[in-house]
């Protein structure tokens, strides 16, 4: 006897043996055991679920002469003929290939004729959405009222293309992708009973590969057992699938958690040997981390899935959860950048070293200093200082050029020349350029009058301090030629007061947090809690937003910093609490907005600011004002 393939040799005979689509199941045999029966049923799913299998089931349970049963006896002649595919009343009709209007006319004349053998004569169309729109309207009507002994079973995979006066008519029953697990137990069991021998790993492999398909996962597993003669290892799946084996895939992420930059490359290559489809690891990977964040978040809700809950609930104890967001991300832009990459294998390489480099709180994050000539940067540069110890600067942005409500796009027909440094005044020149250049119709002042001209610019800046400011000039009006009248004396606005601590030499932790050198998301987190010290016990009180991302890393680095500062016997106290503005990001904040205030007022109600406002009708731009750069005290 010829070889049966194990899909077709497997396929279910009863309900009782179906796989995972026990929503169907219970409905229709509910239905047979009630003799509730409609005339129309649509099944829909994927490939390889069961559709056209469960029409053959109904139809032995409509035809099985012990009568209309949902256990149908199997051993009487019609049930005989439908296994066997020769059951005269049960007529197969493949849409796909017979999809005119005159095949649907010829179906529509037989239907009322009474069946030959059977109770009732069973019409199974596959693929129904191929039939086109006239052999559909040809068909409604015999659908929505056919005879008594006609039931019509259809079955597509695709019912978003069916009219809807076709679903109106029947009874619709969706079918289910089969789960891993599924799929996974199903194989456990046929190999078992064929007597092959296999590895569980393999049958994960097949059970992922055949994507919810219990046909595929059947028919992948024949082509294995002929790959592997006649015994089902992971390793030779793998290669015939041209994937990686579930273990590769723990070994790249426990080189991840352990830091181990050498173990990562060495094992990226061992497995480039077998010529992997490089996405697919990286789906295998973000499905990985997806369900770590889910055990993170909700302890216990990891299943089994894929086989691998016991790694899972690991993973999820070892790492943390900004750790497992982290890769998440990476994966997820690293597969999208695989299309675009030269090589795919380079592509993948980068994307974990990109987990690997970019790890919160990783030491090896930071490039080595140069040690020639050239510049180096992270730590690098901080040593190449003269000053060892770090900058207390605030970390605002630079300065950038003041900006006009004029097109940026306009050209100075001519610009002042520059002039050597008065010697009582100073002024950058382009101030001088943008008064007189953003004004389309003006030339120059008159030579006998720039030193004049000039001094006035000088004496606005000077009383600015030195902030940068322009002036937006009405483009209607010409200057008239200036006699410009000497300035007067800049009066001085005092500044807005901001509250200082002690001028002594005591470490005040508001002031002084950036001498400590903490940097990263420690010296974020730190720079947002309130000090207070009790001998060597120092506590930090932190609100609840930035406690939920503090770790165990990130109280290391601050401890160190504390240690380094106040001796080696400190110890740190983390609480969570309200803390009430005294910490150093709030108060840097307030001294930046004081200066902000005071370069404002000080443009504001400056003499020269104000002539020039009122002789060209211009008007400063506050939002271009930006005050200097100063470094806090301490």
């Amino acid at each position: 006897m010829s070889y049966q393939v194990l899909a077709r040799k497997w396929r279910p005979r009863t309900f009782e043996d179906m796989v995972g689509q026990e929503h169907v199941l219970q409905a229709l045999i509910h239905a047979l055991d009630n003799q509730r029966l409609h005339h129309a049923y649509l099944f829909t799913g994927t490939r390889g679920v069961g559709k056209t299998t469960i029409g053959r089931l109904l139809a032995r349970c409509l035809n099985c002469e012990t009568g209309v049963t949902a256990t149908p006896c199997g051993t009487c002649s019609s049930c005989q003929e439908i296994q066997e595919g020769r059951f005269v009343d049960l007529i197969e009709i493949d849409a796909a290939s017979r999809t005119g209007v005159d095949d649907m006319r010829e179906l529509t004349d037989n239907v009322q004729y009474s069946p030959t053998r059977g109770r009732f004569k069973v019409y199974l169309i596959d693929e129904v959405h191929m039939l086109t729109n006239q052999s559909f309207n040809a068909f409604l009507k015999t659908l929505e009222e056919p005879p008594e002994h006609v039931k019509f079973l259809l079955a597509t995979t695709d019912p978003q293309k069916l009219p809807v006066t076709v679903l109106s008519r029947c009874l619709q029953f969706n079918l289910k992708r089969m789960t891993p697990e599924h799929i996974a137990g199903h194989l456990r069991h046929v190999l078992t009973q064929e007597g092959i021998p296999f590895e569980e790993p393999a049958l994960w492999l097949l059970a992922r590969a055949a994507d919810g398909s219990m046909r595929d996962a059947l028919s992948l597993t024949d082509q294995a057992i002929a790959f592997g003669n006649q015994k089902l290892s992971g390793s030779d799946v793998s290669n015939m699938l041209g994937t990686i084996d579930q273990s590769d895939i723990e070994n790249l992420v426990d080189a991840l958690v352990e830091n181990d930059g050498p173990a990562l490359l060495s094992e990226i290559s061992r497995i480039s040997d077998f010529a992997p489809d490089y996405s697919v690891i990286l789906a295998d990977l973000l499905s990985l981390f997806h369900r770590v964040t889910m055990e993170q978040v909700v302890p216990g809700s990891v299943d089994n899935a894929l086989g691998d809950a016991a790694q899972v609930e690991s993973l999820a104890r070892r790492l943390s959860a900004e750790d497992a967001q982290l890769f998440y991300q990476a994966a997820l832009m690293g597969r999208k950048d695989l299309a675009v990459t030269p090589d795919a294998r380079m592509g993948f390489e980068m994307t974990m070293l990109r987990m690997l480099a970019f790890r919160p709180g990783a030491d090896r994050r930071e490039p080595p200093a140069v040690a020639s000539g050239g510049s180096s940067s992270g730590q690098g540069v901080q040593e190449s200082r003269e000053d060892p110890e770090p900058g207390p600067a605030a970390p605002e942005a630079q300065p950038s050029e003041p900006v006009t409500e004029q097109a940026a796009s306009e050209e100075p027909e001519q610009a002042v020349p520059e002039e050597p440094e008065q010697p009582e005044q100073a002024v950058p020149e382009e101030i001088a350029s943008k008064a007189v250049a953003e004004e389309p119709e003006a030339g120059p002042p008159p030579v006998e009058n720039d030193d004049a001209w000039l001094a006035i610019l000088d004496e606005a800046a000077e009383a600015a301090g030195g902030e940068d400011y322009v002036s937006e000039p009405e483009p209607e009006q010409p200057p008239p030629q200036p006699t410009v009248p000497q300035a007067e004396e800049p009066v001085a606005t005092e500044p807005e007061r901001v509250e200082e601590p002690p001028a002594t030499d005591e470490f005040f932790w508001e002031r002084d947090f950036r001498n400590l050198g903490i940097v990263g998301m420690p010296g974020n987190l730190a720079s947002n809690a309130a000090m207070t010290r009790n001998g060597d016990e120092i506590v930090l009180t932190i609100d609840e937003g930035h406690a939920r991302l503090l770790n165990a890393r990130h109280e290391e680095k601050i401890v160190e910093a504390l240690r380094n500062r106040f001796g080696d016997t400190i110890t740190l106290r983390v609480e969570q609490g309200d803390a009430g503005g005294k910490t150093p990001a709030a108060w840097e904040e307030r001294q930046r907005q004081a200066r902000q205030k005071a370069a404002e007022e000080a443009i504001r109600n400056d003499p020269a600011v104000q002539s020039i406002v009122e002789r060209f009708e211009a008007r400063v731009v506050e939002n271009s004002i930006r005050p200097p750069h100063q470094a806090k005290s301490g």
